[in-house]
């Protein structure tokens, strides 16, 4: 058997700074040989305190190594002026027909190739913390030997290339910077905590790590002038960093480099988590509603080992939702050592779970959980109710997932008492609960409500009572924000979802997930969160309007969903012949 090829190829790496590092690291470890350039006498030192195997070949602080390179990797810090003086001094040394790559995000490559000279071509990515996909955009100058010569070599390293057209902030990186913006203007405006912000993200969407611990990696002050210049420009409206940025930097909190930055750091790299307190929560729960997030609400509490009862209007609409929590509860009700022949209702009868009609059940229990339909005059009477018939002390939460808490709850009179506990769907299945108090919310409300969470298997991020709360916040303005790159024509739903799963590790692309989570849903909460001046959403983008005005709703529309909707747009544009101007005599 023949032995693998090993990888071709010299690399110049010019800039030894946090990316130009990483970048060193990863095509040394993959095999090429690496040069290492930068003046900085303390960067030399830093790569060559990294062990053998990961050093690259040569350090040093010269450039003339870099006539022997087959690519050359520009990774200075990202002002303008520092690019063009590196990429300038990189022209007088590269041999002729060798490509170079920056890795200016913000900055046009037109406004680089003067400087660089021919062959450039822009390695984009959102941080070094993997190394496993990028996105490459072409200067005008740059030919097709020289993207494909340079894609060689990345991927003889484990990059996968994603080829983009140039705009400032890429596709990827701007989209998910956008985000990782917004959950720091959460932390800035106190409506949240930095580990709040990071476990909504990862239990509500799926992250591997939060935003703001990606900041860390990033590195703040990295992120802090990557986005400024995004503000400066038109590229996807970003806002302006949020101030905490400036106020941790002055501190010398630049994220894990430092040790801190949103988090404080231990010794194993992990950021520390706080521990709130919890308190007794009662074992007596009714659920009010017998919709979806009803019974998936009750089947959570009964896999909990709570005596549950679900509220429903009338008993056939009991009967019905009661019929579904029990269908989906019988295989695995919480009495493990029932007769394996009982009947499962009455193990779900034995395990304390009922249906019904009868609101009297509503002056015996210690747990209310509001479920119905999102109408706040509904929810309104509710709560009066619950407030006049409700023993002292009982702990009355809604779920609502779009209207505010405080209106929800307040005909309740017993502010105290009153809180938002925001379930995701399935309930059954998803591990965050958004725990929202409003003024005057006790904190043995608060606790009680946390130990009713880790009952449930779940837990609880707090956030402020405003639209959105943490998880719809962030999402929904990203994929406002992946439209409008679609309405543009910057890039196909295809291209915008491999790059964003690929080089933005998320576990779906913007389009896939819109239409999974529906177009008439993400257009709802879009406006809700724009009407909030508190949200700094933008408006919703026109083509979200007109996905909605077309019946392209996603999933809940087969056939009719973001692409299909695109994809003709594209062809009717293609077969639209020219206006005809008339001739003039």
């Amino acid at each position: 058997m023949s032995e693998p090829h090993a990888p071709q190829g010299t690399v110049a790496v010019v800039g030894l700074g946090r990316t130009g590092l990483a970048l060193a690291r990863h095509l040394t470890t993959a095999g090429l040989t690496v040069i290492g350039v930068d003046n900085d006498p303390a960067a030399i030192i830093r790569a060559l305190q990294l062990s053998p195997p990961h050093r690259p070949r040569t350090l040093t602080r010269f450039p003339t190594g870099i006539a022997k390179a087959d690519l050359v990797i520009e990774a200075v810090p990202e002002p303008p002026s520092l690019k063009r003086l590196a990429l300038a001094e990189i022209r007088r040394h590269r041999r002729p027909g060798t490509p170079v790559l920056t890795t200016a995000l913000t900055t046009p490559l037109p406004d680089l190739e003067d400087a660089a000279g021919p062959d450039l071509l822009a390695l984009r990515l959102l941080t070094t913390d993997t190394l496993d996909a990028v996105e490459l955009a072409r200067a005008p100058g740059a030919a097709d030997t020289a993207a494909k010569r340079a894609e060689e070599i990345l991927s003889t390293a484990g990059i996968t290339v994603h080829h983009v057209a140039d705009r400032p902030g890429s596709l990827a990186p701007g989209l998910l910077f956008g985000l990782l913006n917004r959950a720091a203007w959460m932390v800035h405006d106190g409506y949240a905590t930095a580990d709040a912000v990071d476990t909504a993200v990862r239990l509500g969407c799926g992250w591997s790590k939060g935003p703001l611990a990606l900041l860390d990696t990033i590195g703040l002050d990295t992120a802090r002038d990557v986005l400024s210049r995004l503000g400066d420009t038109d590229a996807g409206g970003h806002a302006a960093p949020a101030p905490v940025f400036d106020e941790l930097i002055a501190q010398g909190a630049l994220g894990r480099t430092t040790g801190h930055g949103f988090h404080h750091y231990d010794g194993d790299g992990e950021p520390r988590r706080q521990v709130l307190p919890t308190a007794p929560p009662g074992c007596r729960v009714a659920v009010v509603g017998s919709g979806t997030m009803a019974t998936g609400i009750a089947e959570a509490f009964v896999r909990g080992g709570f005596h549950t009862t679900l509220l429903a209007r009338t008993e056939e609409k009991a009967e019905e939702a009661g019929e579904r929590v029990r269908f989906a509860t019988q295989t695995t009700a919480p009495d493990q050592d029932q007769d394996p022949d009982q009947d499962p209702d009455e193990a779900l009868r034995r395990a304390g779970f009922t249906a019904t009609a009868d609101r009297s059940v509503l002056a015996t229990v210690d747990i209310v959980v509001e479920a119905v339909v999102e109408d706040l005059d509904v929810k309104r009477a509710l709560f009066a109710e619950l407030g006049e018939v409700c023993a002292p002390s009982t702990l009355l939460a809604t779920s609502t997932s779009s209207l505010p808490v405080a209106a929800c709850t307040e005909p309740a009179g017993r502010p105290a008492d009153v809180l938002g506990l925001h379930f995701f769907n399935p309930a059954p299945v998803m591990r965050l609960v958004e725990l929202v108090p409003v003024d005057g919310t006790s904190e043995h409300t608060l606790a009680r409500a946390r130990a009713v969470a880790e009952r449930l298997g779940k837990e609880t991020v707090q956030c402020g009572d405003r639209a959105g709360f943490i998880v719809n916040a962030l999402l929904f303005p990203y994929l406002n924000q992946a439209l409008e790159l679609l309405d543009a024509d910057a890039t196909t739903p295809a291209a915008l979802d491999a790059a964003a799963r690929s080089v933005g590790r998320q576990p779906l692309g913007p389009v896939r997930l819109l239409d999974t989570v529906g177009t008439d849903v993400a257009l709802a909460v879009q406006r809700r969160l724009h009407t909030d001046p508190r949200c700094r959403a933008p408006e919703p983008a026109a083509l979200l309007e007109r996905l909605v005005a077309a019946g392209h709703l996603g999933r809940k529309t087969p056939g009719k969903g973001t692409r299909t909707y695109l994809t003709a747009r594209a062809k009717a544009t293609a077969v639209t012949p020219p206006a005809q101007v008339p001739a003039t005599v």
